[in-house]
């Protein structure tokens, strides 16, 4: 080839990537969207006895947590603190995430794909002398109960067939805010089942269940987090679900889509106001 012709391909060649590259940096900040109009990030987090709080931190990485978070001591006060602000975001069960808000995608995953990366189990914890009625329900949820848990959760068994032995007596289920709803649902449909039995299931949180299981208030916990190895020493920890951590924020927010770097970013603090997301 001429030197003079292969002074111009080469040429073209360079032009080619450099336009190439200019090209992809301009995508990339095209897809984001103009976040200036909401100004400082308010993030919500949960109470620190919160299994989905342990979870989401646990799935983040987040080894410290800003000191400007605002806590929400529910799921429903987790979703009402960030529905009434503009520029709030936070985290809850994927099944919660209702009416004016948003579920962001994360690292591109809807929070319905197998590979979106904020993904737990729900336990039910308990102590070696749990009673026969207190062995059937667990039976049951693992079972038979799949069926319910199916509705709002993936489930973690297979629902076969179920015969009671309709033993008799109360149990007291307590624990996780994120569980409580398909406990309850399994507890009556367990009782039509076994009118022998007096289930009632109380909300409060996993640090609670959990508790609530080692001290006997409970005969089983319920607890959205996984659990710490002095804890698995002491009590039964059974997986009868497993649940997504949807991200949300108010549907006025114009982002859709959010990596997991820049949530541990807002979480830590190091990110304060929605523009620093276009960072990087």
């Amino acid at each position: 080839m001429h030197k003079g012709k292969r002074g111009a391909v080469c040429l073209a060649l360079v032009m080619g990537l450099v336009l190439g590259m200019s090209g992809c940096g301009s995508a990339g900040s095209e897809s984001m969207p103009d976040l200036s109009g909401l100004g400082e990030i308010t993030a919500c987090t949960r109470e620190k006895a919160s299994g989905t709080r342990a979870s989401f931190d646990d799935l983040l990485g987040l080894d410290s947590e800003s000191e400007s978070l605002t806590v929400a001591v529910s799921t429903e006060e987790m979703a009402s603190k960030v529905g009434e602000s503009e520029g709030a975001i936070g985290y809850l069960t994927k099944e919660a995430a209702g009416e004016g808000l948003k579920t962001l995608t994360i690292n591109g995953k809807a929070v319905d794909d197998s590979k979106y990366p904020l993904t737990r189990k729900l336990y039910l914890a308990y102590q070696d002398n749990l009673s026969d009625l207190g062995k059937e329900f667990v039976t049951y949820a693992t079972g038979k109960g799949q069926e319910i848990v199916g509705k709002s959760f993936e489930t973690v068994g297979s629902a076969g067939t179920f015969l009671s032995l309709k033993p008799s007596g109360t149990l007291t289920i307590g624990g996780s805010s994120s569980e409580a709803p398909v406990m309850e649902e399994l507890a009556k449909a367990y009782m039509e089942i076994n009118p022998n039995a007096r289930i009632t299931v109380e909300t409060t949180d996993s640090g609670d269940g959990i508790n609530g299981a080692m001290q006997g208030t409970y005969q089983l916990g319920m607890s959205s987090r996984e659990p710490k190895d002095y804890e698995k020493s002491l009590l039964t920890f059974t997986a009868v679900a497993k649940d997504r951590i949807a991200v949300v924020v108010p549907e006025a927010n114009p982002l859709t889509d959010i990596t997991v770097e820049k949530l541990r970013n807002i979480y830590s603090g190091s990110y304060t106001n929605w523009t620093d997301l276009t960072k990087g």
